[in-house]
């Protein structure tokens, strides 16, 4: 016995040594990129083919002979002829300061239109620029690594550390786990939504060595690009990219244009993975903490991984934030016990906030629990200081530092369209002079709320659920405010793991599962999203595309989108209601239940 608890402690640390190395080059090549050239060929009428280097002013490159075009660029202050021969506007062969260069046509990854005449350079490698930084990278990560896992050693915890404990496996068996991954694979034959392209083809251009922030840095504010291909951040790429090294071998056969089986089933099975590990982790807690019965356990588990509106977000479309709902709420639930928990707290939390800047907004919900949990636990503050420097430490390194530092993502996003949103509901408050911005005004009012109407002497426990019913009420205010997009309600699936528990009956369970589709009303019903999209399978045009097209034909397009957003919105209104109700719940009615 203990010889094979030895074995899978050196198993488990050469894991975290791999990991630590995977991360640490991805982090360095974000921070020391290596110089790319673009260029673009789509400006042949105008006579000229434009090159861009990031952080440069775009060049236009002139006729030079037949088919050729010559001009000079600018990378890390030195100038560099470039001359370009082309043959029927496709390029032949790129010479920069007289060496011939090899060129990649991101076409041949990705399908956007914006990018068909894009053509990427290799300028100047700069490995051995990264290395000191990658060497402190990788000291930094794989000490945090060692403390989570002596963590879990000391406990005599190792893979079950990936969920918060194995109660509910003990109580459910694995038959329903099985089952839900069953029924994933069967849901490849329902045709995706409209953003697994754009996601999976920025996955690969990134392996094929385009780094797409300067790609974006580049390309994107010439052409005036509003919807990018890519638009989290550098850890969201790091998670989904390394699975996706799964595919690598199959890259030389990829066709951007063709359907994705490979990537749709891959990313359909790694998010089931990772809601199983969000609705066990919170079911483990609520069985340990008896706060659920165990003869309610399966039919708890069925509704919340089958939830419709999580299972067709994260399973049927195909969205990618299920990784940081996992991560932050691991990272919340083993606070719980931060004494012996505060690395691996650290951890999941950093890298799951970490993944989307949006996740800041539900911030200071976290904060205001850690500060409500360190001023009651005296005897744990040391522990508690220790988890905010290591949690602080992976946000500002792998969040805000690349924000900050002039990178080609902070180039890329510092003018994203789509957080314009956050802006755009106004009203001028006594002058035109100064506007009251409603979003903003929603989420102060959400928070501040919440934290007048806590109950600071409710049990650890109760507190904790509190706050993950929070991120689900803040999510859904933000989203009634702003036109958001589908994946952020995947927030919601630890509140409805909740919400099930307390529901008295199944078909109560029914019901509030089943109502939860109306929210993405404004996807079902139209091309990005569409329901019936599986008809194009057989040739045929799914049912509300066609509607769409039927509606655009009578000039009442308008009408229509907003009438399916105003079901979506009224919908998110009655869950944001019946989330908020479970927060105020009295802290002595959930043991009752």
């Amino acid at each position: 016995m203990r010889e094979k608890t030895g074995k899978r402690s050196w198993l488990a640390y050469i894991i975290a040594v791999l990991l630590s190395l995977y991360l640490a080059a991805f982090f360095s090549r974000l921070y020391v990129p290596d110089r790319q050239l673009f260029l673009d060929t789509d400006s042949l009428k105008e006579q000229k083919v434009m090159a861009f280097v990031y952080d440069e002013a775009p060049v236009e490159l002139l006729p030079a002979g037949e088919g050729t075009y010559a001009g000079v660029i600018r990378s890390r202050g030195s100038e560099l002829q470039v001359s370009v021969r082309l043959r029927d506007a496709v390029p032949q062969s790129c010479e920069v300061a007289g060496k011939e260069k090899e060129f990649i046509p991101v076409s041949r990854y990705i399908t956007s239109n914006d990018y068909l005449g894009t053509y990427y350079v290799q300028l100047e490698q700069r490995t051995t620029q990264r290395f000191h930084l990658g060497a402190i990278l990788f000291a930094g990560i794989l000490a945090l690594f060692a403390l989570a896992l002596r963590e879990n050693r000391r406990e005599g915890r190792f893979w079950s550390r990936l969920m918060y404990s194995d109660a509910v496996v003990r109580a459910i068996g694995k038959k329903p786990i099985l089952l839900s991954f069953a029924v994933t694979a069967i849901s490849l034959f329902i045709f995706y939504g409209c953003d697994l392209k754009p996601l999976a083809e920025s996955i690969i251009l990134w392996q094929k060595g385009v780094d797409l922030f300067q790609l974006f840095a580049c390309i994107n504010p010439y052409k005036s690009v509003e919807l990018y291909s890519w638009q989290y951040e550098g850890m969201m790429l790091a998670g989904y990219g390394l699975p996706s090294y799964l595919l690598y071998p199959t890259l030389g056969g990829f066709q951007p244009g063709e359907y994705h089986w490979l990537q749709s089933f891959l990313y359909k099975m790694l998010n089931m993975l990772l809601m199983n590990g969000t609705v066990l982790s919170l079911m483990s807690f609520l069985l340990e903490r008896g706060l659920l019965k165990e003869e309610r356990a399966r039919e708890v588990y069925y509704f919340s991984v089958f939830n419709p509106l999580c299972f067709w977000i994260a399973i049927i479309f195909i969205q990618f934030d299920i990784l940081p709902v996992y991560c932050t709420l691991l990272g919340l639930l083993l606070l719980s016990d931060v004494q012996k928990n505060k690395w691996s707290a650290a951890l999941f939390l950093g890298f799951g906030v970490a993944c989307k800047l949006t996740y800041l907004m539900l911030l200071p919900s976290m904060a205001f629990l850690m500060l409500t949990l360190f001023v009651r636990d005296k005897k744990a503050r040391k522990d508690w200081l220790l988890f905010g420097f290591g949690f602080g430490l992976l946000l500002f390194v792998f969040l805000l530092l690349p924000r900050i530092l002039h990178t080609p993502l902070h180039l890329a996003y510092r003018d994203l369209p789509q957080t314009k949103r956050l802006w755009r509901l106004a009203f001028p408050l006594v002058s035109t002079e100064i506007r009251t911005y409603v979003a903003i005004v929603g989420l102060v009012i959400a928070f501040l709320w919440s934290v007048l109407h806590w109950d600071t002497e409710a049990a650890m426990p109760i507190q904790i659920l509190r706050t993950v019913l929070m991120l689900a009420v803040i999510m859904f205010t933000f989203s009634t405010l702003t036109l958001s997009t589908p994946s952020f309600y995947l927030v919601s699936l630890p509140a409805f793991v909740l919400l099930v528990r307390q529901s008295r009956n199944r078909y109560e369970c029914v019901l509030k599962s089943l109502l939860s589709l109306l929210v993405v009303t404004q996807f079902l019903l139209r091309p990005e999203g569409d329901i019936t999209a599986t008809l194009w399978f057989f040739g045929k045009t799914p049912v509300f595309t066609r509607v769409l097209q039927a509606v655009e034909a009578s000039g009442k397009a308008l009408w229509w989108k907003s009438f399916l957003y105003s079901i979506s919105y009224a919908a998110m209104l009655v869950y944001l209601k019946l989330f908020w109700d479970l927060v105020r719940k009295p802290a002595e009615s959930w043991r009752g239940e």
